[in-house]
């Protein structure tokens, strides 16, 4: 009887195992496609909201490649003379890389030999530094070959590598009509006026710093040389006042011809300058000097100056024509110390700048044969157009005190 149950029991388990299997199949395979519509949904919401895009590495020599473009914007200096450098130091680099990658150096050559432009390849040779930057004896090479063309750009005058005198470079551009008409008007070569100009103004770069960082640097201004002249080009208030006297006191050896009293307009006053109790200040002639934005007069004063000393040399036999050294030194020293000779010394009031020290002659004389603002006040074979072709080519009005307007 047992037996029979045991039979009857195990009949009945069978059709129980059969339907498990089929049922755990039909679970996996439901799990299977609800994981597939789950992934399906996953890709689906990553692409909508950019879950798999690659954000990107930042590369290592990225602030490099920002140092290069900001080397070459608007501002990279193009005149003749950078141009002339950046090409002897490309040369050098490019012999440097060939020593290692001709292949490279070659493809640089043609490059700008087809192009013509000196960036050109100075950017290829950026891009090829760049990869060599590991190897030791081509940075150490290209170090020397670097330093090498900073000393170039370098100027043989100390006082011309001063920040300051960039400064003053960039100012006296916008007086450039003005020292043009003076010279115009007087036939005093506009770079003999700058030469006066420079010699004062140089002389801020240590005396008066503060005055030059106050006023040059941030309002593009020149210094009023009030503590030892008036107007830009510091004229004595008894020096300025005797210039104009020279002009009509005809027995006065310094007398210059009756041609450049008209070319000064004495009723020329500016009452808004007189804010003080200085009385110098109420002079006609000193309120011309020191009017502010206007330097027609300082540059006008300073050729009569040197026109009067050209005049006194001359009716002695001598011509100053050619000594700008000797004209910033009777400027510095005055009326008083121009004695006609022939071996005339040099000198003037000294000063440094930095740790260089000059006389007020030297450094006028270093100036005017140094290059320095050559594109706008360029050096002429003639430094004193003389006074009778000036009398045939300057119109002036009709009545003798007055002059063209040219000051403004």
């Amino acid at each position: 009887m047992e037996n029979q149950d045991s039979t009857i029991q195990t009949n009945v388990q069978k059709p129980k195992r059969k339907y498990k299997w089929l049922r755990r199949g039909y679970f996996t395979v439901i799990h299977l496609l609800a994981l597939f519509a789950l992934a399906l949904i996953g890709v689906a919401l990553a692409a909508k909201f950019k879950w798999t895009n690659d954000s990107g590495n930042v590369d290592l020599n990225s602030r490099y490649f920002s140092q290069m473009a900001d080397k070459y914007n608007q501002g990279f200096q193009t005149d003749s003379l950078t141009f002339a450098k950046q090409e002897r130091q490309m040369y050098q680099n490019v012999g440097l890389l060939a020593k290692y990658y001709p292949h490279n150096a070659k493809m640089i050559l043609d490059a700008f030999e087809y192009s013509g432009d000196v960036t050109v390849a100075l950017r290829m040779l950026d891009a090829a530094n760049l990869r060599m930057k590991n190897h030791k004896g081509y940075q150490r090479e290209l170090h020397r070959i670097e330093k090498q063309a900073e000393e170039a750009s370098l100027s043989i005058y100390p006082w011309a590598n001063y920040k300051e005198w960039k400064e003053f470079c960039n100012v006296v551009k916008s007086d450039r009509a003005a020292i043009d008409s003076v010279s115009r008007i007087t036939g005093v070569e506009s770079r003999l006026i700058v030469m006066c100009l420079v010699g004062e103004q140089i002389r801020m770069f240590n005396s008066s710093r503060e005055q030059f960082k106050k006023y040059v640097v941030p309002y593009n201004r020149l210094i009023l040389t009030t503590n030892r002249g008036y107007g830009v080009t510091g004229i004595l208030q008894n020096t300025a006042l005797k210039i104009e006297r020279n002009l009509y006191e005809k027995w006065s050896p310094f007398y210059p011809g009756d041609y450049y009293q008209r070319c000064l307009n004495v009723k020329d006053s500016f009452p808004e300058l007189v804010n003080d109790t200085i009385e110098a200040h109420k002079h006609l002639t000193i309120q011309r000097l020191m009017k502010g934005g206007d330097h027609f007069y300082s540059y006008l004063y300073t050729a009569f100056f040197l026109r009067q000393f050209q005049a006194h040399w001359e009716k002695e036999g001598y011509t100053l024509a050619y000594r700008p050294e000797i004209l910033g030194t009777l400027y510095n020293l005055g009326f008083q110390k121009s004695k006609p000779k022939k071996n005339p010394a040099v000198g003037g009031s000294t000063f440094k700048v930095g740790d260089k020290e000059y006389t007020f002659g030297g450094l006028c004389y270093e100036f005017y044969y140094s290059g320095e603002l050559m594109n706008l006040f360029p050096l002429t074979s003639r430094p004193f157009i003389p006074t009778k072709e000036l009398e045939r080519t300057i119109v002036f009005p009709e009545k003798k005190e007055e002059v063209p307007t040219v000051a403004g």
